[in-house]
């Protein structure tokens, strides 16, 4: 710039002493600024032109602060094209790896629109692109678990679908937010999973239902033979542990069958009020006789006017499983404390005990059939390894979660949260009827 300057005050300066020469001194002066301007405006229109379109039209050939203009913006554009270069290559690798993944991957914006999808898109969902570019999703895939996906809301980020063309087939749809404008849909046919799961549903439901029979049948003996005056004591002990194998085996087939009605249980729960006060008086008078027992000091923290929707066998289920294993695992002497109090998510039943405690490494496994943390322990104070899977199923099926927290030495906290919508307090029902 100040090269520029320097060069357009000497050239006025000579005009001018050449037109003061002649007594024309302002005349060149303005004649010698008004030719500056023009030069000026002449490089800026090459300067338009070549930004305008600098691939046709050649680099300008200036000097002065033009040319470092140009400089400049010509390094920027080598930037911003190297730039584009290097994103569009992360595209077309990004577009390749999705084409050889057997998932199905559809992009939309914010308001449900396809932007992309990649060619098992057409396999799993039947959308073919591009043809499909800017169709409402839920337009093609017509489903009300997929309207909830892509609701408002997002209350949810999975769920299952039957094909719109198999009703054969099952998929697992998934969103995930891909960028600010843009969310990720996966999907993935799960066919063989589902029906793996129902085999092995079905097989275990068959089995426990077959074992019935003999297990009553042996129990039943076993009871006539334990009532017989002439046994000898020899074989006391030994009938009385198979008769207490046979009680643990009756409880296990029985949880296995109350379990695999829960799985197989398709439909909506039929919804009622449930008085969650007379289902937690219920479980603590069943097994009071094992508190006063072991000298427990249970204590209660209920809202009683606060009940839910949802089936009272099945919560009845789960929270007695909850409350016995806290009086099965917290020792002599111990505190249990029951509660049920609203939330600002929803309403949350407790289980808290001071207890051993569980090791952190099992806590995310205990709701699997069978898992013990502790096997000798567990089967000594007669579990079954099943009460915690019921709990986690009965739950599900109430749009509800099960969280633990344990630490050594310091005890377990089982805590079921159940959301908003389930919630009925005892006087608007009263009022309702």
């Amino acid at each position: 710039m100040r090269q520029d300057i320097w060069k357009f005050g000497i050239l006025i300066t000579i005009a001018g002493l050449l037109g003061w020469y002649f007594g024309l001194a302002l005349l060149t002066m303005l004649t010698m600024s008004l030719s500056i301007i023009a030069w000026q405006i002449y490089r800026l229109n090459l300067l338009y032109l070549w930004l305008t379109n600098y691939k046709n039209n050649p680099y300008p050939d200036t000097h002065g602060q033009f040319y470092l203009l140009h400089r400049i913006i010509n390094k920027r554009n080598n930037k911003n094209r190297a730039r584009k270069q290097q994103l569009t290559k992360h595209l077309k690798q990004f577009r390749q790896a999705a084409s050889v993944l057997p998932n199905a991957i559809v992009l939309v914006n914010e308001f449900g629109k396809i932007r992309w999808s990649n060619t098992n898109a057409e396999t799993i969902f039947g959308i073919k692109w591009p043809s499909d570019n800017g169709v409402g999703f839920t337009d093609l895939i017509r489903d009300p678990e997929i309207d909830k996906l892509l609701g408002k809301d997002q209350s949810q980020n999975e769920a299952e679908i039957t094909s719109k063309l198999d009703q054969h087939v099952t998929i697992s749809v998934q969103i995930v937010n891909y960028t600010n404008e843009l969310r990720m849909i996966i999907g993935r046919d799960i066919t063989r999973l589902v029906k793996t799961n129902q085999i092995q549903s079905d097989f275990v439901a068959n089995v426990s239902h077959e074992l019935k029979t003999p297990l009553t049948v042996l129990k039943g003996y076993l009871e006539i033979l334990q009532n017989n005056s002439s046994l000898t004591k020899e074989l006391e002990k030994p009938l009385q542990q198979m008769a207490t194998q046979s009680g643990r085996m009756e409880l296990i087939v029985q949880d296995l069958l109350y379990l695999a009605k829960l799985e197989n249980r398709n439909e909506q729960i039929n919804h009622k009020a449930v008085d969650i006060t007379n289902i937690i008086n219920t479980i603590i008078e069943t097994i009071s006789e094992r508190i006063h027992k072991k000298q427990l000091k249970l204590e209660l923290d209920i809202d009683s006017k606060l009940n839910v929707l949802g089936s009272q066998t099945e919560l009845h289920a789960a929270f007695s499983n909850l409350i016995f294993n806290a009086v099965n695992y917290t020792p002599k002497n111990g505190i249990i404390n029951v509660s049920w109090q609203p939330t600002e998510e929803g309403a949350t039943f407790s289980v808290k005990d001071n207890g051993e405690g569980i090791p952190a490494k099992h806590l995310s496994r205990l709701t699997q059939r069978f898992y013990r943390a502790d096997n000798d322990r567990s089967r000594e104070r007669g579990g079954t390894g099943l009460g915690l899977a019921i709990a986690k199923h009965v739950l599900q099926r109430h749009e509800a979660t099960l969280e633990i927290d344990s630490q050594i030495g310091i005890g377990s906290e089982f805590r079921c949260s159940f959301p908003v919508k389930l919630l009925i307090e005892t006087e608007l029902q009263e009022i309702a009827h």
